[in-house]
């Protein structure tokens, strides 16, 4: 898959994030603490309830998850737990095990995210889990695995959770509401 022009003009220019998808949250926490000298996670229980538009490979989804946070510079940590329903969390840990899992594309606005979206599914990654939550973001992971090893997560943030993730790059401890 070679990415358009229109999909590199957004995505080149915001990759923040590196995941991984763990059993656990506390114990990758620790793993990851004591290994890169992270201290200081925002653990975010339950992130898909009151999602709209959620999709899991072409159907409505009915995951569940929770997540870690913390950053390494300026570069976002993120640790997915799967909790409950049909996920691709759940798929990688059944395939894969805990490990790397996608790297995330910060876009700058709605339209940017909508058209880099676009442009991934029109060169052959398609849609695998998505959900978004009103007035605040969306997001997307696309099917990059055969091509990179890994999933592709596009998300666009509202400013008020861009602000949040400032306070949390500060060290401080926010919640997403």
């Amino acid at each position: 898959m070679k990415m358009s022009d229109a999909a590199a003009r957004f995505v080149g220019k915001q990759f923040d994030q590196v995941a991984f998808v763990v059993d656990r949250l506390e114990p990758a926490q620790e793993k990851f603490g004591g290994l890169y000298g992270i201290s200081n996670w925002n653990v975010w229980r339950n992130l898909a309830d009151g999602q709209i538009n959620k999709a899991y490979r072409g159907t409505p989804g009915d995951y569940q998850f929770s997540c870690a946070y913390a950053y390494v510079g300026d570069l976002q940590v993120e640790l997915c737990q799967h909790d409950d329903g049909r996920s691709i969390y759940k798929d990688w840990l059944d395939t894969r095990g805990p490990s790397l899992h996608h790297l995330g594309f910060r876009l700058d606005t709605r339209a940017e995210y909508d058209a880099a979206a676009a442009s991934f599914v029109a060169q052959g990654a398609p849609l695998a889990m998505g959900g978004e939550i009103e007035n605040t973001g969306v997001w997307a992971y696309f099917d990059t695995v055969d091509q990179l090893g890994c999933y592709t997560e596009l998300y666009w943030s509202a400013p008020h959770v861009l602000k949040i993730f400032e306070q949390m790059k500060r060290g401080e401890q926010v919640s997403l509401t």
